[in-house]
């Protein structure tokens, strides 16, 4: 069986102009010890095969490849990638985003030398980063902080939503034994899910550097290039629900309070602060300004 000390999964699907992208992404780490298996999910087989072979080199051959010959979703394809290889820790490096070349060096330096009790996990903040593509050029429009406001991750925080892309987090392979792989029935979400299952049993460290580039393409809403947060909008919130009330169930049924109630108690406390927050800029703006103050005046 292949290892490195890092299992990078890359999941694709007939996307060889960002497919291109993650390999050099992958290469270019100053952190050397990884394996990267490339799960191409029913895309064209022959065009993955030729990409790969151009980098065997500079990748000394740790590079390896899956083929489905008809898709089985994004978390079949991770387990299928995890399952294939052996390592200490894991992360999935989708095909469409990126590293900063720190990026590996800072979280295996963390997971070797943690003192921190019970961290099984690690995750440096991420930029977000607007593109689009027109025919084979890939044309970035805008850099952005992503996350860069979470300083620790609690679970009370992530059971309200996700708040990290898989782009940005290792974790040790260890923990796969205890909650199992990623859901391969929830064809989106299925990162947030196993993120909490993760945290439910162990703490994720948080890494206060943007090396995670979390690549979003706003004008391509179907097709291949696509991402699935944008374009697959509708699905995300019903899966939403899904994940949500598997948990609640599993609490009910077991006559408890468990992550079920708090997952759903905090979505509801995050849709009240979302609808707080206008009023909140509103009386900021009125508070900054000399002439709504005066007319706005209390007497």
């Amino acid at each position: 069986m292949h290892y490195g000390k890092v299992a990078v999964i890359t999941r694709t699907k007939n996307r060889n102009i960002l497919l291109k992208r993650a390999i050099e992404s992958v290469i270019n780490q100053e952190f050397q010890d990884w394996i990267m298996v490339i799960v191409n999910d029913g895309g064209e087989q022959s065009a993955v095969d030729q990409l790969v072979q151009q980098y065997e080199s500079k990748a000394n051959n740790r590079i390896v490849t899956i083929h489905h010959s008809t898709s089985k979703g994004m978390e079949a394809a991770s387990n299928a990638g995890i399952s294939y290889v052996d390592s200490k820790y894991i992360v999935i490096h989708d095909d469409d985003d990126s590293w900063h070349p720190l990026f590996l060096k800072k979280c295996v330096d963390f997971l070797d030398n943690n003192l921190y009790p019970n961290t099984y996990g690690v995750i440096t903040h991420s930029t977000r980063i607007l593109e689009n593509i027109d025919q084979k050029t890939v044309t970035i429009h805008h850099k952005e902080p992503y996350n860069v406001w979470l300083r620790s991750i609690t679970i009370y925080r992530m059971a309200a939503d996700n708040v990290f892309p898989p782009i940005s987090f290792v974790y040790h392979r260890s923990v796969i034994n205890e909650i199992g792989l990623y859901r391969e029935d929830l064809p989106v979400l299925g990162d947030w899910e196993f993120n909490l299952r993760f945290i439910e049993k162990h703490n994720i460290h948080v890494i206060h550097e943007e090396l995670a580039y979390y690549h979003h393409r706003l004008e391509i809403t179907n097709g291949d290039y696509s991402n699935s947060v944008i374009g697959g909008d509708s699905k995300h919130k019903y899966y939403d629900t899904i994940v949500r009330n598997d948990f609640l169930r599993k609490d009910l049924n077991a006559g408890k309070q468990g992550l079920g109630f708090l997952i759903n108690t905090s979505k509801s406390f995050e849709i009240v602060h979302s609808q707080i927050s206008p009023i909140e800029s509103f009386i900021s703006n009125i508070k900054s300004n000399r002439f709504l103050r005066i007319l706005f005046r209390r007497n």
